[in-house]
């Protein structure tokens, strides 16, 4: 791997680069192969981006779920 491959996964990792992008930039084939680079070279997965979509599902997941954990404790 050359060091600009490996600073594009740096950044993937960090969630400053997208999917698709990367993918293309390594030459990959693949999500899979994306996957396999960074486990190879020892850098976490991204972490999902934050957006009003997601903060809204976790919104509603939480009033969803939080009365049902209270009332099993």
């Amino acid at each position: 791997m050359t060091p600009s491959q490996l600073e594009l996964l740096r950044r993937y990792s960090a969630g400053n680069a997208g999917t698709r992008q990367t993918i293309e930039a390594l030459g990959a084939r693949d999500y899979a192969d994306l996957i396999i680079a960074l486990a190879q070279t020892d850098l976490p997965f991204p972490k999902p981006t934050e957006s009003a979509a997601h903060t809204a599902n976790v919104a509603a997941a939480s009033a969803i779920l939080q009365p049902r954990l209270r009332r099993r404790a």
